[in-house]
């Protein structure tokens, strides 16, 4: 996966916000243990329909009573015809918003309350660019159906907005025109805990001119500059790609496995490429960068990581 948490990001955005028992095995498998044992996580009703083991396509679930009188669930494929589905795979396991909004922003000064339900909820504050911010978190945004939250984002207009995903952060700036970061950048799984990237947020608050009133503003990146810039950056984390490629081979040779090299921080990789912390989310957000970004989701998608050929040749082992 491009990301760890990129699975339950993405059901964040979407109603209700469930994980399915595939997707906790499998896609969420890492990660999954810790989110549940941080109650972070909790179990709801059952599926009502499941994608078809040898074809994929989704059917809906069917009860039918064995001769003991216990359900047995089962599909019925048009192509693929009749199959029992065992009930583990029927689970599943809906986001509790508050748990998981107080267990990324550990740090914040929290006070979690629905603002507009269940699209926008206020996190609390923290001290981030120089002063005290209100901190707000928007999911799931649907057209003709947030005019409430967007009401409240239009009156504080200096809040730092959330969203689970990129695209949910555009959709929600575009509407209200607030400052919004996507979580999936911002936020990472370290050891068992959740962990905020402080100077991600603190860079994209003065790119937004959200800075102190006192503090000069940046003057404007020269094009050039910003090339240099990401042109350094991408570079080390090729570097990266192409160490955790050989890492996952190696794994795999020595105990039929391969493993997922870990990551390094944003800052470490800026302080390789000789720039500043904030430097990485300016980079990054570059409409010129995307080589970078297409790199930058591989490094935790084991599967890319060791189909990766390098930027220009190289190729993997066999």
């Amino acid at each position: 996966m491009p990301h760890l948490l990129s699975p339950l990001l993405s059901r964040w955005e979407i109603d209700p916000p469930a994980i399915t028992a595939p997707e906790a095995n499998r896609r969420l498998k890492d990660a999954f243990s810790i989110l549940q044992a941080g109650g972070l996580v909790r179990a709801t009703t059952e599926a009502g329909s499941v994608d078809c083991p040898d074809c994929s396509r989704r059917c809906r679930v069917e009860y039918i009573a064995d001769a003991s009188g216990a359900h047995r669930g089962y599909i019925n494929c048009r192509d693929c015809g009749l199959a029992e589905v065992p009930s583990n795979m029927l689970q599943r396991w809906e986001i509790d918003t508050p748990a998981l909004l107080a267990s990324i922003f550990a740090d914040a000064k929290l006070a979690i309350e629905p603002q507009a339900p269940p699209h926008l909820w206020q996190v609390g504050k923290a001290s981030w660019a120089g002063r005290s911010r209100q901190i707000l978190f928007a999911r799931s945004f649907r057209s003709g159906r947030c005019d409430q939250a967007i009401d409240v984002l239009e009156r504080h207009k200096m809040a730092v907005v959330f969203a689970p995903t990129d695209a949910g952060a555009t959709r929600w700036h575009q509407a209200a025109g607030n400052l919004v970061i996507p979580l999936n950048a911002v936020v990472s799984l370290e050891g068992d805990r959740l962990s905020l990237d402080v100077e991600d947020i603190e860079g994209r608050i003065m790119d937004a001119g959200m800075g102190p009133s006192t503090q000069k503003k940046r003057s404007t990146k020269k094009r050039a500059d910003m090339a240099a810039k990401i042109e350094a950056l991408t570079a080390e984390v090729v570097k990266f790609l192409v160490a955790a490629r050989d890492h996952a081979f190696d794994t795999m040779e020595r105990t039929g496995e391969p493993k997922l090299l870990k990551r390094p921080s944003k800052k470490k990789f800026c302080e390789l490429a000789g720039l500043e912390a904030y430097d990485f989310s300016r980079c990054h957000d570059d409409e010129e960068a995307r080589e970078l970004r297409i790199y930058w989701e591989i490094t935790e998608d084991l599967d890319q990581i060791m189909k990766f050929k390098g930027p220009i040749s190289g190729g993997r082992r066999t």
